[in-house]
């Protein structure tokens, strides 16, 4: 107990100054898919099956599949 009292106390005597540097194409990239494409993909889903519980998980599901799709691209390709 005594090591993870020493071990607490020297984290915060570190005199650290992090960084943390996200490109605009990132959070744009985000949104569109996240927000836009979500919305689009919810809406399509309750207008087909007008469950809101299902609707949900159709956008959930859609919107990882996009962000997933490249690497499925590539693996395909052998790349």
């Amino acid at each position: 107990m005594e090591s993870l009292v020493r071990r607490l106390k020297s984290a915060w005597n570190h005199q650290e100054f992090r960084v943390y540097v996200i490109e605009s194409s990132a959070v744009k990239r985000f949104l569109v898919v996240e927000f836009i494409l979500g919305y689009l993909v919810y809406k399509m889903a309750l207008y087909v099956c007008h469950n809101d519980l299902l609707a949900g998980a159709t956008t959930w599901a859609g919107t990882e599949g996009v962000k997933r799709l490249p690497l499925l691209f590539r693996r395909i390709a052998g790349v």
